[in-house]
């Protein structure tokens, strides 16, 4: 019966086999939550319509690329009537641990966000359905080198804006994101992870050159990448976004906007948090979806686990990106920032020096400064009396910490 349905769709895409294996792991899954045969008709029902609008409107192609030996696959969607003339933006949409392309593609359904707002959206495979992360388990791949050959190729063969190229995902795609952020700062323009987070072992090497925008959308109730954290696997949220908001030299005063609960029946409630006051007018922002699970607030397929429809992750995702660009954002001095200030040696293992420029009049005397960790916990308070100041760190375990002045924005050092 349930092939009966769908073989008239087949002839609008080629993607029938994975759409068979796509239901038939779904349905595994709803089987062990429920009997009812109804959330089965009901998946159908969203996968029908997403082929159906797929082949009407934009147009997703399947595409491959040699790299580092292999030939990796990806989907990319063009945007109805597409004229490489109009140098769109492109946005990195990664799959789950175990997913793939196609998968999200379906779940995420930012394609009709696409289509309206006029960019590309390209679906890449991770190999083995995994991202390399930095996990002890999963893909051994060069996926930063992949995702950049990616965008090479499509400057060249889609003459696609390089200033704004984007990336998102979901789960182990959120935490490949946060991972280009790191690494592939000067070709992605700004990330955001949904259910992701930062592998702990990556936070102390994760010093790119330029920091980037950084939006999270996680849940509280989240079972598989846990909110609080897990041990080698995921750092807590919170420290996640306490990291970019110290790498972005934000502020910290917050702008908080609840969601209205718009849908009382989906079990969960959001807040929106906004660093909105940061070095070259970047911004980090932290959706909270408290009782989320893990999953991709908006979307149709809501039978996985408690998804927030009080708003939509990919038209929010999409309007967070469409405010930046690389071309306008400037690096930060490793050394001086806007006030004058140097710390040195960065890193260092004993005692950290503070140096204010020479003539620095705008401070007054003693000025009172606090140590603060990842975890976002005050570890040292003081106050220094002089230009230059000696500053014994030698308590700290290793790691990363920032030492903020009294109202001026954070600098990072890193002890060993």
């Amino acid at each position: 019966m349930l092939i009966a349905v769908l073989s008239p769709i087949f002839s609008l895409t080629i993607d029938s086999y994975n759409l068979l294996n796509f239901i038939k792991a779904q349905y595994h899954h709803i089987m062990f939550k429920t009997s009812s045969t109804f959330l089965l008709s009901s998946f159908c029902s969203i996968i029908l319509s997403f082929l159906i609008t797929s082949s009407v409107f934009g147009q997703t192609t399947v595409e491959s690329l040699e790299h580092d030996g292999v030939t990796r696959s990806y989907r990319l969607h063009l945007p109805p009537n597409f004229d490489p003339q109009e140098s769109l933006p492109v946005v990195f949409n990664l799959h789950g641990f175990t997913s793939n392309a196609f998968q999200q593609e379906a779940y995420s359904e930012m394609n009709m966000v696409a289509d309206s707002a006029r960019f590309i959206v390209c679906y890449p495979d991770g190999i083995g359905n995994a991202w390399n992360v930095g996990w002890n388990f999963g893909s051994t791949a060069d996926d930063i080198g992949f995702i950049s050959a990616m965008i090479d190729e499509f400057a060249e063969n889609y003459n696609i804006n390089t200033n704004r190229v984007y990336s998102c995902g979901m789960s182990n795609g959120g935490f490949m994101s946060y991972h280009l952020a790191c690494n592939l700062s000067d070709k992605i323009a700004a990330v955001a992870s949904v259910t992701g987070s930062m592998v702990p072992g990556n936070l102390g090497d994760c010093t790119p050159e330029i920091a980037r925008p950084i939006m999270e959308i996680h849940g509280t109730a989240d079972a598989t990448v846990p909110y609080g954290g897990a041990a080698n696997i995921a750092l807590p949220i919170e420290v996640v976004v306490n990291h970019w908001v110290m790498a972005n030299d934000c502020l910290l005063v917050t702008d908080t906007t609840d969601y209205p609960d718009i849908n009382t029946g989906d079990n969960s409630t959001a807040s929106r948090i906004d660093y909105s006051d940061c070095e070259g007018d970047k911004m980090v922002s932290f959706i909270k979806i408290f009782n989320g699970g893990h999953t991709w607030p908006g979307a149709s397929i809501t039978f996985i686990g408690t998804t927030n429809q009080d708003f939509n992750a990919s038209s929010t995702i999409w309007n967070f990106f469409n405010r930046f660009s690389i071309d306008e954002t400037t690096a930060i001095d490793p050394e001086f920032d806007d006030f004058s200030m140097v710390l040195y040696p960065n890193p260092t293992s004993d005692f950290l020096n503070l140096k204010l420029a020479e003539g620095e009049s705008g401070f007054g005397f003693p000025l009172a400064y606090k140590i603060i960790g990842t975890d976002g916990q005050t570890y040292h308070r003081n106050r220094i009396s002089q230009n230059t100041s000696s500053i014994d760190i030698r308590d700290l375990a290793t790691g990363v910490y920032f030492i903020v002045l009294e109202n001026q924005k954070p600098l990072k050092f890193v002890k060993f």
